[in-house]
């Protein structure tokens, strides 16, 4: 099915893989999605926070995916995922900013996640999880900086699962409500919206930023 799909539909998509492929491959699927989303630096294209909402909203109003599965299974998947991203960094990093491809792919996102730890430092870590272009980026910097992985770990795993417990709770308890049940559509893709608005307005003030200070670079080079 279409990734969008995820989004105007996100539990209906869910009750669709439960019911062609059973509750064990469905609970894979969802673990290797959130894995994914961050376990490849090259590939950030899972919406990881829809389908932790859609999976919350599922095992409320269906009682087929439990909670009690989805919380552990969705945190390790973000938590490894986030490793996988720090050891690729660390033993690949420098190897794929090398290739003019992947360099004119990723610098835009690898220079926001960097003013993000620059500016937050330990925060930025913790809370990577929570923000769209950090989730992915964030630890293959702190890969690429030789980060010790024991400090790395212990201030990015809490975050981790402190994200997928959240979002898994969300979704379950909203959907107990008659309103959110009845335009849960609507509302994931106003959230979804929200979310791309904002890294929108991050990336052309950041290109705003640095063409200001371009601009005033040439002038100071021609006095």
């Amino acid at each position: 099915m279409h990734l969008i799909s995820l989004f105007a539909h996100p539990a209906f998509l869910i009750h669709q893989w439960v019911k062609a492929m059973g509750l064990g491959t469905t609970y894979f699927l969802l673990f290797i999605a959130i894995f994914l989303e961050t376990g490849v630096v090259v590939l950030p294209i899972v919406p990881g926070d829809s389908l932790l909402l859609a999976s919350g909203v599922f095992a409320s109003i269906s009682g087929e995916l439990k909670l009690g599965v989805l919380i552990p299974l969705m945190g390790i998947g973000a938590l490894l995922g986030d490793q996988s991203n720090y050891f690729i960094g660390k033993f690949l990093g420098e190897k794929i900013l090398k290739s003019p491809k992947w360099k004119k792919r990723l610098s835009s996102k690898l220079s926001r996640s960097q003013e993000l730890l620059d500016r937050f430092g330990k925060g930025a870590m913790f809370f990577s999880h929570f923000i769209p272009v950090g989730r992915t980026f964030i630890p293959f910097l702190c890969g690429i900086s030789n980060l010790p992985w024991k400090k790395f770990s212990l201030l990015n795993a809490p975050g981790d699962c402190l994200w997928a417990v959240l979002l898994l709770l969300i979704g379950y308890y909203c959907a107990k409500i008659p309103f959110v049940k009845k335009y849960l559509g609507l509302i994931v893709l106003l959230a979804v919206a929200c979310l791309a608005a904002s890294v929108l307005f991050s990336f052309f003030r950041s290109r705003r930023k640095k063409g200001k200070h371009g601009s005033k670079g040439r002038a100071d080079e021609g006095l």
